[in-house]
């Protein structure tokens, strides 16, 4: 065993949380070892397409600092991911988007042919006891997380279009534009990118790809750290990381669910770790393409944009390099709003409708939209939204799904817009006065932001991920005795947090059995969707060329046939069919026209669709009698499959 030597504790310290991760899947789940290669691979693609975009700029390797290897480390990552993604994006939008797998190929025999052409001088396990400590930490939250997260998918918005969307995708090489499915005119690259594990290894290769982002959002963190103590060093930031970041059951729902706040999170908290770092000004072109792809993931990465974009004035970087770093993001990001303009007449679909118009966007379906996200239970006032931290923390379930963000995350939000008042009472130097004023003025207008748009709290997350990187490093800097207890702080709400998220998972999912091996992927699909078998029916009896029309389901995955699933937030194209028809007949007839060959009905989903989101629901004089011809229209048709109040008919051939 020998010292610690900060500057090799990190890439320690990754080295045995990896060891980790691998050991517990050999051990409980070893038929998921092979999966680990999915993220493994993308994250050397992405570390390889990084090295390439170095080499564009001769001093580029000299100006990111030889104190920071977490910073050099997560640049390359997230510059090489905004790139693959860019190529990504550009090869769909082409009818190309297989062939984007060939980039990713050829990023990758580059990342490994420089990591084999480093060996001799790469050191990346020299085993401390920090290291060591902080590896195991590290790596027990990662297999956790992993464990939980290569499970069959049945979130609802992952099988309705996080995981279709990829799918359709592959399967026609183009990316899909679907008039009733609004994400899929939005950015949605994070998606995209599912693509490479869902090739490999279907839906539970698809979670393994998104665990690579959330990966990357811990080198991120760390990098952010060596940012706010440099020149001042820690070896236990790792040890610290994995308690604080555990703490929050929203940060390991991101790792579990393909929420696009993981991605986002991932961008965002990087191009953060680049503007906090002094010296870095010159780094324009990494800093616009991490921005790139926060705007290419989610709609309201731009609002994040924004608010990097205060905090690097704050730090000082010329107004020239920031300008360029945004006009770097606006080129990375221009292919989805130019193909949103195009398909729907307004580049921020469906943001702005009433005043840029556009197609497939009304009153209505926005007045759904805002019935689904979580609004308080106060009317809107100064007072309800200084009651908002405290809200989070005792009374989560009413900020929507993931939302358990854990004490110390809300508490670093608040604490942070107060950094500018610790510049005069510490007596700080220059620089740690503008990081404070920065990371005020970035939280500032991210949390305004929020409040004015949805208090949704997975949407405030690259918010939450800042603070409690922040935390981490007010820690790392502590006088000895300090630390220790800290260390032994961030174990105890690590701890809880950890257990929190597994309650929840477990109260939502009831996937303790399937995460831990001990009830197999299919059997708990079975019990977990009522609709799984006869989307096995389908897969395995309707020819690849079938077509469906789906009355009461919105989740098409499984069912992997070119199909109309609408999303509850939109009319039913059959809602104007059946008006239309005078008759169940004539409604069956249309249904031919229109190029279907099946229909799957889902009786329950139809009941709760109906009452939540009025799908399918007839108004006016007629009412009764539209109701009756969408009731008829079964009995018409041949019935295939029935189980589970789920039924797969045949649509007869006219005669």
């Amino acid at each position: 065993m020998v010292a610690a030597d900060s500057d090799k504790t990190s890439y320690s310290t990754l080295s045995v949380a990896l060891a980790v991760l691998s050991l517990v899947t050999l051990v409980i789940a070893p038929s998921r070892l092979p999966l680990l290669l999915i993220p493994g691979s993308f994250l050397l693609a992405a570390y390889g397409m990084g090295l390439l975009v170095e080499r564009t700029t001769a001093t580029w390797v000299s100006l990111l600092p030889s104190d920071g290897p977490m910073l050099t480390l997560v640049v390359r990552l997230g510059t090489g991911i905004s790139l693959l993604g860019c190529t990504t994006t550009v090869f769909g939008l082409l009818g190309l988007y297989r062939f984007s797998g060939l980039v990713v190929t050829a990023a990758l025999g580059w990342g490994t042919l420089h990591l084999a052409r480093s060996r001799g001088t790469l050191d990346l396990c020299t085993p401390t006891y920090p290291s060591l400590l902080s590896g195991f930490a590290v790596g027990s939250v990662w297999a956790i997380a992993w464990l939980w997260a290569t499970i069959p998918p049945t979130f609802y918005d992952e099988l309705a279009y996080h995981l279709p969307i990829p799918q359709s995708a592959l399967r026609s090489d183009h990316l899909p534009a679907l008039p009733w499915l609004f994400f899929s005119f939005m950015p949605h690259l994070s998606d995209l990118l599912l693509g490479w594990g869902l090739a490999f290894g279907g839906e539970i290769g698809a979670r393994a790809m998104h665990f690579t982002f959330w990966l990357v959002i811990w080198v991120a963190g760390w990098a952010l750290v060596e940012a706010i103590i440099a020149p001042s060093s820690c070896s236990w930031i790792g040890y610290l990381m994995a308690g604080a970041f555990a703490s929050s059951g929203t940060f390991l729902f991101l790792g579990t669910l393909p929420f696009a706040e993981t991605s986002l999170t991932c961008a965002v908290l990087t191009s953060a770790a680049l503007i906090a770092r002094p010296g870095t000004t010159a780094l324009w072109l990494p800093l616009g393409l991490l921005w790139g792809l926060a705007v290419s993931v989610k709609l309201s990465g731009w609002l994040w944009v924004v608010a990097g974009v205060l905090a690097a004035l704050v730090m000082r970087w010329p107004v020239s390099a920031v300008v360029k770093s945004g006009l770097v993001a606006a080129g990375v990001s221009l292919p989805w709003w130019g193909r949103a303009w195009w398909l729907t007449g307004n580049p921020i679909y469906p943001m702005g409708y009433r005043w840029l118009g556009g197609l497939y966007w009304t009153d209505e379906t926005q007045a759904r939209l805002q019935g689904d996200l979580p609004s308080s239970a106060d009317p809107f006032s100064a007072l309800s939204v200084l009651r908002l931290p405290y809200d989070m923390v005792m009374a989560s379930e009413r900020f929507g799904s993931a939302s358990d963000c854990g004490l110390l995350a809300v508490g670093m939000i608040c604490l942070m817009l107060s950094f500018p008042l610790w510049r005069f009472v510490l007596n700080l130097d220059p620089v740690r006065g503008r990081q404070c004023y920065a990371a005020n003025l970035f939280i500032f207008f991210a949390g305004l932001s929020w409040v004015m748009t949805s208090t949704t709290t997975r949407f405030l997350a690259p918010a939450l991920m800042v603070g409690l990187s922040t935390l981490v490093a007010l820690l790392a800097v502590l006088p000895h005795p300090a630390l220790t207890l800290s260390l032994v702080l961030v174990s105890a709400a690590g701890t809880l947090g950890t257990a929190r998220f597994l309650s929840l998972h477990d109260q939502v999912f009831s996937s303790t059995n399937v995460a831990l091996g001990r009830e197999s992927g299919s059997e708990f699909t079975r019990r977990a969707l009522d609709h799984y078998e006869a989307a096995v029916y389908v897969r395995n009896n309707l020819p690849p060329d079938a077509r469906l029309l789906f009355i009461g389901e919105s989740r098409p995955f499984y069912f992997d046939r070119i199909s109309l699933s609408p999303y509850p937030f939109h009319e039913h194209p059959l809602t104007r069919w059946v008006v239309e028809a005078s008759s169940p007949e004539q409604l069956l007839h249309r249904l031919r026209r229109e190029g279907f060959t099946h229909v799957v009905l889902n009786t329950r989903e139809f009941k709760r669709l109906q009452n939540g989101y009025h799908v399918l629901e007839f108004t006016g004089p007629q009412a009764l009698e539209q109701d009756r011809v969408l009731k008829e229209l079964p009995g018409r048709m041949t019935t295939l499959f029935s189980k589970n109040n789920v039924y797969v008919f045949a649509i007869p051939v006219s005669p």
